[in-house]
């Protein structure tokens, strides 16, 4: 990643993995001179409702006690609910084993790579009449081992910002929010709100630069690329674009939460 983003002639990308920290430190010594690589995380958080609100955070310090305390306690939780589910599948009479779940991208197996594994294994297709649905839906009901609160504290507490992911993917049916529509969840202590999002051609992004100047915040975007080929074989990484006063004032914000 960090190489191609050389190569595309980035002065900066920020590594904002799922849950994980575990590829900054490599990041970190590949990038060449004229890169900046800034360290970053993505939480998977809980909020009102059932789906996923994701929290991201650049310059954060990957050394931090209490956010590498919360990750191992999310990673642990996801290992239960993978065992959970696995052993529904096997009381049904499918065969599918964790490592089977390995050869799916992801920071560590989850609903994801549970629901591409019985659809591939056959477990949906072969089960007794009644239980595909169930496993799926037992499958999607991932634990949330932190609120977004409780991440934007996580955040802060490792030196970080704190940016509301892809706000357009929040309500399947409303890509964009009003101002209104936002206001509580960004009250929750959002210093930014991503504006620019991967939405073919930058759509979108104006709306959303409005919304984070009404609410008071800064705003953050990128390609979101997670190292997925388009149809032609070509990364999204640099494929949208954003000014570099953005890293600046996101830089500057972090600067403030730091200890003195």
């Amino acid at each position: 990643m960090v190489r191609a983003a050389a190569e595309r002639g980035l002065s900066a990308v920020a590594i904002t993995d799922h849950d994980v920290l575990w590829g900054l430190d490599e990041a970190l010594a590949a990038a060449p001179a004229g890169l900046e690589v800034v360290p970053g995380i993505e939480m998977t958080c809980g909020w009102e409702g059932p789906r996923a609100v994701h929290v991201l955070g650049y310059f954060v310090d990957p050394s931090s006690a209490a956010l590498q305390a919360a990750l191992i306690r999310a990673q642990r939780l996801m290992e239960r609910h993978v065992d959970t589910v696995l052993a529904q599948v096997r009381e049904v009479g499918g065969v599918l084993e964790r490592a089977d779940l390995d050869r799916y991208r992801h920071r560590y197996a989850g609903g994801a790579a549970l629901v591409l594994g019985m659809l591939e294994r056959g477990v949906l297709r072969e089960a007794p009449a009644g239980t595909g649905m169930h496993l799926l839906r037992l499958a999607a009901a991932e634990p949330r081992a932190y609120t977004v609160g409780e991440a934007i504290q996580l955040i802060h507490g490792a030196g970080g910002v704190a940016s509301l992911a892809h706000p357009a993917k929040l309500r399947r049916t409303q890509p964009l929010l009003s101002a209104g529509e936002l206001a509580r969840l960004v009250g929750e202590g959002f210093d930014a709100i991503e504006a620019w999002q991967w939405i073919p051609g930058g759509w979108g992004s104006r709306h959303y630069l409005g919304v984070a100047t009404v609410l008071g915040v800064l705003v953050s975007g990128g390609s979101d690329d997670h190292g997925k080929r388009t149809a032609d074989g070509a990364m999204r990484l640099g494929a949208q674009p954003v000014p570099p006063e953005v890293l600046e004032a996101l830089r500057e914000r972090a600067q403030t939460l730091r200890p003195r």
